[in-house]
């Protein structure tokens, strides 16, 4: 089961939400359902910490893109970070790594967000 944890960068503005585990149709909704709440929350610059996903499947890239979307909507911007070298596949192969900005580290996309 795919765990979510929600780390806030009060210093640079920054929300990052650590995914691990395996991110499939059985529990993309609790991500989705984080992401839309982040959001409304008035949140709009996230990184999102891959380092810990082992799996993605077409059910989790989608709720890559609706975060997406609705930051754009609002300004704002989402930044992967630390994507393994299977789920760095995925998105090559869907070619969601020409949508996203992905950067190698957390420290790194932070730094993308800018002040």
């Amino acid at each position: 089961m795919m765990q979510i944890e929600v780390i806030e960068d009060e210093s640079q503005h920054v929300v990052i939400v650590g995914l691990s585990g395996r991110m499939d149709s059985s529990n993309s909704r609790a991500f989705e359902e984080k992401m839309v709440n982040l959001i409304q929350a008035g949140k709009t610059r996230m990184v999102v910490d891959c380092a810990q996903l082992q799996y993605i499947s077409s059910a989790g890239l989608r709720v890559f893109l609706m975060a997406a979307k609705q930051l754009t909507m609002a300004k704002g911007k989402l930044i992967l970070a630390s994507l393994n070298d299977d789920v760095r596949q995925v998105f090559n192969l869907t070619g969601f790594s020409s949508i996203f900005q992905i950067c190698d580290s957390r420290e790194e996309a932070i730094r993308n967000h800018g002040d």
